[in-house]
């Protein structure tokens, strides 16, 4: 992970220790205390996992990708998710966001992360071609 993502880290810590439940609370968590209502953890996920961002149909042409693959950084006050394109080295919000979370950026070899996007698959798809090619 670069230098630069290392405050986006510190943030996410941040949000994750506010909706964590601490003894000196009584089991609650900061979060719950401070307005009055338990925090939702369902939308949490797995900080530098690999995603993908879907691109609107007005921001693409015919041919151009359905999404862009992103790294998951943070979380945003409005329920979006912070996501760095480490191709640009920008940090977007999105909220239209599907996660690969098992998967994650590769830092040191730039030239293996540039894969074509079409063929991107998933562990359960590639298994599932595998069987077909068989019969």
């Amino acid at each position: 992970m670069p230098l630069c993502l290392w405050g986006e880290a510190a943030a996410s810590a941040t949000y994750l220790i506010n909706r964590s439940p601490t003894k000196k609370l009584q089991d609650k968590t900061p979060e719950e205390t401070w307005c009055g209502v338990k925090p939702s953890v369902q939308h949490l996920k797995i900080f530098g996992s690999l995603c993908f961002r879907h691109v609107p149909d007005q921001l693409r042409r015919k041919l151009d990708d359905k999404f862009q693959v992103m790294i998951m950084v943070g979380y945003h006050s409005t329920g979006a998710y912070k996501l760095y394109d480490p191709n640009s080295k920008k940090i977007v919000f999105s909220k239209d966001v599907k996660f690969d979370e098992t998967k994650c950026w590769n830092w040191k070899d730039k030239a293996s992360n540039n894969f074509d996007s079409h063929f991107y698959l998933s562990d359960s798809e590639t298994e599932d071609a595998g069987t077909e090619e068989q019969e």
